[in-house]
């Protein structure tokens, strides 16, 4: 019941110890990359590569002369260190009062700090999908594609260099099917060997669901044991090419994962509508500068439930110190992040792209 002023007047309310996240969703694709952050030195990271076999080999006889001309079939692939800052602002008053009360049931401090790390690591999330435009960090927009979207990757041209083009394959009619689906692992794959062939698969809820149709008439009995155990599970520290029965990650609840051809195929709500995802890890690496100015904190949340105490990302976010502006009662942080997003293989990638149904 509604209780009148006589009650209400003289009568505490109870304020939860915690807040509910409202408006994030998962972000497995940011977790995964930044579980085993690699250091950045030097002004760019560079990749040398192969593009083409030499051609002066060839059959002989006698005292054929050798083709012995030199070769140069080397190039490198390069990439340039990007940012993303998030502030926190802790107004001066707001502080005392929260901290100074004997009634207080969360800290300021913690609070400002939660969300300025769910703000950033779901904007980053976006941006890891996203292609690398300006000042951006680089996403799998620019790593899987094949000119339709970019020109070029690693500052190479794709139409110069076509072996830095990811795979992207039109759904026809808009129709996901599996011999769809294993033709595209098969096209970034290298028959036999499992470091050049996909790791992991990424794609909408939606286009999970049509998924699990689409295998469940021809998978009864695996069915009939999920049904009992549940799917196995991928999180940020899942071993790559893997997924593991919940059991196994001691608490880390992590996301559902199909399992085809024994890769997890796995639901993110940051993956780009209408688009199936085959990613080789092997090659992946989000390469992270580190300041001596910066402390490196836990992206772990101090007081709030959500997504992101269930999927929980690792820790590769930086802190400024707080300062305290001459001109104002308060105290200012920012949480940075420094470095890029690189794929040393790109062709080992490939993508559905328009899918809406399936037959």
């Amino acid at each position: 019941m509604v209780f009148s002023e006589r009650v209400t007047n003289i009568t505490y309310n109870e304020i939860l110890p915690s807040i509910v996240d409202f408006v994030n969703n998962s972000n497995i694709f940011t977790a995964r990359v930044t579980s085993s952050p690699k250091n950045w030195k030097g002004v760019t990271i560079d990749q040398p590569i192969r593009i083409a076999n030499s051609t002066t080999g060839g059959s002989f006889d006698g005292l054929d002369q050798f083709d012995t001309s030199a070769t140069n079939n080397t190039r490198h692939l390069s990439w340039y260190v990007k940012a993303y800052e998030q502030s926190v602002v802790v107004p001066g008053i707001e502080k005392a009062v929260n901290g100074t009360s004997d009634k207080q049931v969360l800290s300021l401090v913690a609070d400002r700090l939660d969300e300025a790390k769910n703000s950033m690591t779901d904007a980053i999330g976006d941006l890891l999908y996203g292609y690398g435009t300006g000042k951006d960090i680089e996403g799998l927009g620019l790593i899987v594609d094949d000119g339709t979207a970019t020109s070029s990757y690693g500052g190479l041209q794709r139409s110069d260099v076509p072996a830095v083009n990811g795979d992207v394959t039109p759904a026809s009619g808009g129709t996901l099917t599996l011999d769809l689906v294993s033709a595209e692992f098969d096209e970034v794959s290298a028959a036999g060997s499992g470091q050049e062939s996909p790791t992991i698969a990424l794609t909408t809820k939606a286009i999970w669901t049509f998924f699990e149709k689409l295998l469940g008439a021809k998978l009864q009995a695996n069915y009939d044991a999920t049904s009992i155990k549940g799917y196995n599970r991928v999180s940020g520290k899942t071993p790559v090419g893997t997924s593991v029965p919940a059991e196994a990650l001691k608490g880390a609840l992590g996301v559902d994962a199909i399992s085809y051809r024994g890769k997890p195929v796995v639901a993110d709500d940051k993956a780009p509508t209408g688009t199936f995802f085959w990613l080789n890890e092997h090659y992946m690496e989000f390469r992270r500068l580190l300041s001596p100015d910066l402390e490196s904190v836990s992206s772990k949340n101090q007081v709030t439930e959500g997504v992101n105490s269930d999927i929980q990302q690792p820790s590769f976010l930086q802190l400024r110190e707080f300062l305290k502006p001459v001109n104002q009662f308060g105290e200012i942080g920012a949480l940075i992040v420094m470095g890029n997003l690189i794929h040393r293989n790109p062709r080992r990638n490939g993508k559905i792209t328009g899918i809406t149904s399936i037959s």
